[in-house]
């Protein structure tokens, strides 16, 4: 638990530095962004093999660029369906129900199954790693005491509670198909009951994912609850980024002294200096850079 602890007061950290800017059109323009990768995060981990700009022109111009097969746009089209049914169903007061799941399931399957919404009617062979999910007649009663520990788990750290609400569903594969995406789809839900942003799982992340999803399928949700935390809060950096003044932020390398610009990016690859992206570019402030290398300089052993 001690990466749980100390992601959760990070994300904490950040949501508050965001709401304190107020409804600003950059953090709008940004959240738009997240929800855009959010959907090109989770369907390249359903097998879809569209990059961000065949989905940002699938989604903002209704174009199908890049000769992908078809049902990949179709994948793309029903899972923004989801998502923004899930945005604004994030934002309402109430328990998820089971409802609630089939309506995502309905809209994320629907372009490419003509069994939407409805529940499992066959009983499943065993996972590679050896996961029973439950026969299909008890597929109703499991998933409404699915959503019950939903609402039972808001004690728990953010990430934590999302990831068990991911692997929980897809262990118990309510539907026919897209579970997978429909449990991506519930953990971004119970993200927004929070405050927080959208699940965005980058390169990084969807290298690590299944990995992780598999651990938790097994009975350890730690691995995944990383990827999970990890997710929250680069989706946070990007939103507390945006608030950044153009004034303050300047090239990275303006703070490098002679040869040691290399020393500056390595720091900003690891985390260890905070910088923003913009256009191609890493900018930081003098403040940051101070940061920096007063932590650096606290942590270095006596004598070195």
């Amino acid at each position: 638990m001690d990466q749980i602890g100390q992601d959760a007061p990070r994300i904490a950290e950040l949501v508050e530095v965001v709401r304190a800017a107020g409804p600003l059109p950059i953090l709008r323009d940004v959240f738009a962004t997240l929800r855009q990768d959010e959907i090109l995060g989770s369907v390249r981990l359903a097998g879809a093999a569209l990059d961000a700009a065949d989905v940002r022109a699938l989604l903002q111009r209704g174009r199908a660029l890049g000769g992908h097969r078809l049902t990949d746009y179709l994948l793309v089209h029903g899972y923004a369906e989801a998502a923004a049914w899930t945005a604004q169903r994030g934002t309402r007061p109430g328990p998820v129900t089971t409802e609630d799941l089939r309506a995502l399931h309905r809209m994320a399957a629907g372009p490419l199954a003509a069994d939407g919404g409805a529940w499992r009617t066959r009983t499943l062979p065993p996972f590679a790693d050896g996961t029973v999910p439950p026969p299909h007649w008890l597929v109703p009663f499991e998933t409404a005491t699915y959503v019950g520990r939903l609402a039972l788990a808001e004690n728990d750290p953010a990430p934590l509670a999302v990831a068990r609400a991911i692997a929980r569903l897809v262990r118990l594969q309510p539907f026919p198909n897209a579970n997978g995406r429909v449990a991506r789809l519930v953990g971004t839900l119970v993200a927004y009951r929070r405050g927080l942003p959208p699940l965005v799982f980058d390169a990084r992340a969807q290298r690590a994912y299944d990995d992780a999803l598999h651990a938790a399928l097994g009975g350890d949700p730690l691995p995944l609850a990383r990827v999970v935390g990890r997710a929250l809060i680069r989706a946070l950096e990007r939103l507390r980024d945006a608030i950044e003044s153009e004034d303050a932020l300047q090239p990275l390398a303006t703070f490098a002294a002679e040869k040691r610009a290399d020393a500056l990016y390595k720091a900003a690859q690891r985390g260890k200096l905070r910088v923003v992206r913009r256009k191609g570019r890493l900018l930081t402030t003098a403040g940051w850079v101070a940061d920096y290398r007063a932590n650096r300089n606290a942590t270095r052993p006596a004598g070195a």
